[in-house]
């Protein structure tokens, strides 16, 4: 590292959150500008005392619990302090910033990072602003012909089903959906039952099965492996909707044997908005166009002259072409690094057992109430962090309003009357612990009880 970019990084790092930040009502600007802490493993899932600490790493108020993390995960003063260096920093001195820290280096080193996360070669996988793009980039960069279908879920999320129906319109393909609506379904017994349902509406004209990890309705693990083996044997591309397990779960998607994976980073993952991922298998890249794209094509540049050694010809070459669409937000990036850090530091294992736990205490403790039905299963192969739940005779987003205003805790609906599905989502992640628990159980019989009078 050359003398002036030693000097710029050095800077960068040191930039002290408190000026920038001390104007921010309810912001501990003093708390903001802490180091982030050495939250290594070894620690138990029950160990209250530890996971209080972690906790504590995070910004939100003393007296909110949130857990919506499904929607959106708050991030840990690190994250936020990072994001707010990058910012000052190239607002500051924009061509050093460039050119010395969110260069083309940094980039590479954080999909290198990212893809040992999330186990899958470094060339296989593009840095993305959410798993919407992902999604759409695996479904709308294949070549159809009419009459190709094209296989999804009535519990999948829009963001993967509309590119579909997009398709649909525009090359006469035929959508086919998976239907997951029965009880049989919440909770599903076994996997057998999803993977045959899969494996029941797959034929000769199938050219892509699209689904989500982890559904975001009701929380169910669908079992990925197996429904991309089937589909694999018979010469079909998988796309995987991951925009909850990323930072719940430890993942291998190079063992899940799927083509593609959409992730989030601004969910559980805890980074900024405007963070995500887009995994695909290197020996199916050159199947999927890029759909915004403005690096070489075909190895020449605009003026048709070769870039062949360049580096984005480079860049082009690998599954990072899906990120040549123009400028790049610094802050989301410095961001996302640091969130992968922070996840390094307390380790996957640590974490999915965390949420494993918190999960299983609030699925046993929702059983024990009258009037309510839990509709996830407690089997761990086929939940984790998420659990969907009603509560007879009350409207969900009565529940959540109740328990917003009685107790401050931050939960969601999911309504879809089209498949009759309105149900409460509560998500235990690692900013949660064991009062928030409590006072989730508390609340509910407290709203259930009322339910009955």
């Amino acid at each position: 590292m050359d003398q002036s970019r030693r000097a710029f990084v050095g800077q960068v790092a040191g930039v002290s959150a408190s000026a920038g930040l001390a104007g921010l009502a309810g912001v501990n600007s003093a708390a903001l500008a802490a180091p982030a802490a050495d939250v290594g493993s070894g620690h138990a899932a029950d160990d209250e005392a530890y996971w209080r600490w972690v906790a504590g790493e995070f910004l939100t108020a003393p007296n909110v619990g949130h857990m919506n993390t499904g929607t959106r995960g708050v991030s840990p003063r690190s994250v936020v302090q990072a994001q707010f260096n990058a910012i000052r920093s190239y607002d500051s001195d924009y061509l050093s910033h460039a050119t010395y820290a969110c260069n083309a280096e940094f980039r590479a080193g954080l999909r290198a990072k990212l893809a040992a996360f999330i186990g899958c070669k470094p060339n296989e996988v593009a840095l993305t602003n959410n798993t919407t793009e992902g999604m759409a980039f695996g479904t709308l960069g294949i070549d159809y012909r009419p009459g190709d279908e094209i296989i999804h879920t009535n519990h999948d999320h829009a963001s993967g089903v509309q590119p579909i129906n997009l398709c649909a319109a525009r090359y006469g393909i035929m959508p086919v959906v998976v239907d997951l609506k029965g009880d049989e379904f919440h909770p599903p017994k076994s996997a057998d039952a999803i993977v045959a349902a899969f494996e029941k509406v797959m034929t000769k004209r199938t050219r892509l099965v699209s689904f989500c990890h982890i559904n975001y309705t009701d929380g169910c693990v669908l079992p990925v492996r197996e429904i991309c083996a089937l589909a694999r044997e018979r010469g079909i591309l998988t796309l995987v909707d991951g925009a909850h397990p990323p930072g719940m779960m430890k993942l291998n998607i190079a063992e899940l044997g799927c083509d593609m994976y959409a992730g989030a980073g601004h969910k559980w993952l805890l980074a900024s908005m405007l963070t995500g991922f887009f995994h695909i298998r290197e020996d199916v890249q050159d199947r999927i166009w890029p759909l915004v794209y403005s690096g070489p094509v075909a190895g020449r540049n605009m003026f048709g002259r070769s870039v062949a050694g360049s580096a984005k010809a480079e860049q082009a070459a690998t599954a990072a072409r899906y990120e040549m669409r123009g400028s790049v937000d610094f802050a989301a990036l410095a961001a996302f690094d640091a969130a992968l850090d922070f996840h390094i530091g307390l380790t996957p294992t640590a974490i999915e057992a965390r949420d494993r736990y918190m999960a299983a205490q609030v699925i046993k403790g929702l059983r024990a109430i009258d009037g309510v039905r839990v509709h996830v299963s407690d089997d761990p192969a086929l939940s984790c962090g998420l659990v969907s739940f009603h509560i007879d005779g009350v409207e969900p987003k009565t529940v959540n309003q109740r328990l917003w205003e009685r107790h401050r805790l931050y939960i969601r609906d999911v309504f879809h009357p089209e498949i009759d599905w309105n149900v409460n989502r509560a998500s235990l992640h690692i900013m949660v612990h064991g009062g928030h628990v409590e006072t989730l159980l508390g609340g509910v019989q407290e709203i259930a009880r009322e339910a009955r009078i």
